[in-house]
């Protein structure tokens, strides 16, 4: 296939929906695969005009809209795609100030033009392809985020100490507001002195010596970064946004050798021990954190169950569920 694909190079996200698979299709399946630039003032629409099909992730702007038209006019298939539910981010929020309002209607009314023309329609959870679905999108198939294969490692780990780390953007501040986990922490740190706190992206603003808050690392360096954790966490509120999400966070731990505790919300119910980690209610933070950081054999015990059940989880292993969706909207899109 002839693929020419849109997505954000500078971001986790943009890595996930657009680069990583079509990296992975061009290197693993053989396909012709182009970046298109958000660079130009102008779209590249000459590069659109020979190919079997447009891959956009996210953008439904304009200039993502002439896109869609100028390929569908060639007669290549349309996907777009999404990783997060923007219009369900809670009012009252940095983010809402950001994305809400006039900016979502904004969105949804380019979304709902793109969905008219699209063939295809791709979210990586259940809920947030249900969402989509209900804005418009007629064909809609749910394809989860995979890790790099180069990600997993196992090194065995020989510091002192106990560190707690939590990847959180900055979307995350409503979790932090909504459940205890601000206060479990600093408690941790107050009555253990062999314990760490580190936080990438969200700063939890912790009064401790031992607590370290760092605003952004690079997709490819996160993995390095999460090997310094003992613990991982992935504390979420029972929020719209939160259901819709993606269960990476808990395959980057695994990935990376890391036993994690979630909240048994959105994309982490139903997950457990089989996949490296265990789910923890609302109230129950300090007792879930303080039993693994007094058990090591139980954390070596999630390691070796997080590390099996990831193996299947990259994206060498799962590319064929994207060349399998492409092919076939290919080909319906000839047939229409």
């Amino acid at each position: 296939m002839r693929i020419a694909y849109l997505a954000e190079h500078d971001s986790g996200n943009g890595f996930y929906r657009g680069i990583g698979p079509m990296t992975a299709l061009k290197q693993l399946r053989g396909h012709q695969v182009r970046a298109l630039s958000r660079d130009d003032d102008r779209p590249p629409l000459a590069e659109v005009r020979n190919v079997d099909v447009l891959f956009v992730h996210r953008f439904a702007d304009e200039r993502a809209q002439r896109l869609v038209r100028e390929a569908k006019s060639g007669g290549a298939a349309v996907v777009w795609d999404n990783d997060d539910d923007i219009g369900s981010v809670p009012k009252g929020t940095v983010a809402y100030r950001t994305f809400g309002g006039i900016h979502w209607e904004r969105r949804l009314a380019g979304m709902r033009k793109i969905f008219r023309a699209a063939d295809l329609v791709t979210a990586p959870s259940r809920a947030l392809a249900e969402r989509l679905g209900g804005f418009g999108a007629t064909r809609v198939e749910v394809v989860e985020n995979y890790v790099p294969d180069q990600w997993i490692q196992q090194d065995a780990r020989s510091r002192t100490g106990i560190t707690i780390g939590w990847v959180a953007g900055l979307e995350h501040a409503m979790d932090a507001e909504r459940l205890p986990i601000r206060a479990v922490l600093q408690r941790l740190l107050d009555e253990r002195p062999d314990v760490h706190v580190r936080t990438i992206g969200l700063g939890l603003g912790l009064r401790n010596d031992r607590y370290r808050a760092a605003d952004v690392v690079p997709l490819m360096e996160l993995c390095e970064r999460l090997a310094e954790f003992d613990i991982g966490i992935a504390p979420i509120a029972e929020l719209d946004f939160n259901r819709a999400r993606s269960n990476i966070k808990l395959k980057e731990y695994a990935a990376a050798g890391v036993p994690w505790l979630a909240s048994p919300i959105g994309p982490y119910a139903g997950m457990g021990e089989q996949q490296g980690g265990r789910l923890v209610a609302d109230d129950g933070w300090y007792e879930a954190l303080s039993r693994l950081i007094e058990k090591p054999r139980e954390r070596r015990k999630l390691v070796k169950r997080g590390a099996k059940w990831v193996a299947g989880e990259t994206l060498t292993k799962n590319v064929g569920r994207w060349d399998a969706l492409l092919q076939e909207t290919v080909e319906r899109a000839r047939s229409a």
